[in-house]
């Protein structure tokens, strides 16, 4: 173990970023040195077999430590650096409701008109959502904002339930998280636009941000730098290629660029003051025990205390840091994290290609800014 611990320090010795920053500021206003930080992480790395994992760390808004930790491919002995792109996965989804904000505040969208107000079929005749037509009643009450907050009734994902995407709850009642929901959203976006996600978002994020090696689809400019997953076993699994924009998961991106994106909302900049305040604020309660809907969940109040609750594309708690705005990314085999403390100005975003991340994700949050306050629970990851 030590030997690995030796290798995967100097793989991160080459592949850090070439600030001078020495220490790190945390939650609790304790520092933490550059190089315990770095001893820190690659015990937690190697401990859990994680292949390797992206770091990068915000201080008063702003990116002040990029880390890289073990590898892009094993196999090759390929060292993760900086602008290895990996899969998103879910982290998708608050940068996709960043997107659809930015064209609400273009007058282009509204929050609150039923979606079918902006298809120019009724939802039935779309095949991959003829379900929804099944109940058009229902359907024509729900709304950009439902969808954001997870609230529109709607299945995770269609293969849970048979393979149909009909109603499960009442729109606007119940939280129930939906990747059908979000790719809902996806798809009335292009439809009404004529453009396609990645193409907006080009427009609207990635190049505003610089954000130069993400995309909604896979990029050929990817191919000399990329990750490859593994599962729990160490057994590849593959890179994720995608070829069609979904606005649940389809992006990949690197953890500096993440980073940027983090700093803009913990920045407030680019959307209104109107909007942002309604994406970090409750549009509804998290009382279930997952999110995966009636046949996969149960309701609890184990989380009542931190008021966990959904705004417009991220969960949300408070702590003795303040507000904490966060999503998971979870993928077959790609695990990712970002959670940001507003009034400390302090964030971090992880990004992994590994299956064993989530079973060490509390303690490298830790290490990283003191976050001792993340829903680690209610997201499973202590289940591991």
């Amino acid at each position: 173990m030590k030997k690995l611990i030796i290798i995967l320090i100097s793989c991160l010795y080459l592949s850090t970023n070439a600030q001078e920053t020495k220490t790190v500021e945390q939650l609790n206003g304790k520092t933490i040195s550059i190089n315990a930080l770095k001893k820190r992480l690659a015990y937690l790395v190697d401990s859990a077999k994680i292949a390797g994992l992206q770091v990068a760390i915000i201080n008063n808004n702003q990116t002040v430590w990029t880390g890289n930790f073990g590898y892009r491919n094993i196999e090759k002995q390929q060292p993760i650096e900086n602008n290895t792109v990996m899969y998103a996965a879910s982290l998708t989804k608050t940068l996709s409701a960043y997107l659809f904000l930015r064209l609400v505040d273009k007058g282009i969208f509204d929050l609150d008109v039923p979606l079918q107000h902006y298809l120019p079929k009724a939802i039935g005749q779309y095949p991959k959502w003829k379900d929804l037509g099944d109940d058009a009643t229902a359907f024509n009450k729900i709304t950009p904002r439902m969808l954001l907050s997870h609230s529109a009734g709607l299945p995770v994902l269609r293969g849970l339930y048979r393979g149909k995407v009909n109603l499960i709850a009442p729109p606007g009642e119940k939280f129930y998280y939906s990747n059908e929901g979000l790719n809902l959203l996806g798809f009335m976006i292009e439809e009404y636009t004529g453009k396609d996600l990645q193409q907006l978002a080009k427009e609207e994020v990635f190049g505003p941000l610089h954000m130069e090696h993400t995309a909604m689809v896979w990029d050929t400019a990817f191919e000399n730098n990329y990750s490859i997953a593994y599962y729990k076993d160490g057994k590849v699994y593959g890179s994720e290629r995608r070829s069609e924009s979904r606005a649940a998961g389809s992006m990949s991106t690197t953890a500096a660029d993440y980073a940027k994106f983090i700093s803009q909302l913990m920045l407030q900049k680019g959307l209104s003051h109107r909007l942002y305040a309604q994406m970090l604020s409750a549009q509804i309660e998290v009382k279930s025990k997952r999110g995966f809907g009636p046949l996969k969940d149960s309701l609890t109040h184990d989380n009542d205390k931190i008021h966990l609750a959904w705004g417009l594309g991220t969960g949300l708690f408070q702590s003795n840091a303040g507000l904490g705005f966060f999503h998971t990314g979870h993928g077959e085999a790609n695990q990712n994290y970002f959670v940001a403390f507003p009034a400390k100005g302090i964030a971090v975003v992880l990004l992994s290609n590994s299956e064993n991340f989530e079973s060490v994700s509390a303690q490298i949050s830790k290490a990283c800014i003191g976050d001792q306050y993340s829903p680690f629970s209610w997201l499973g990851h202590l289940d591991h």
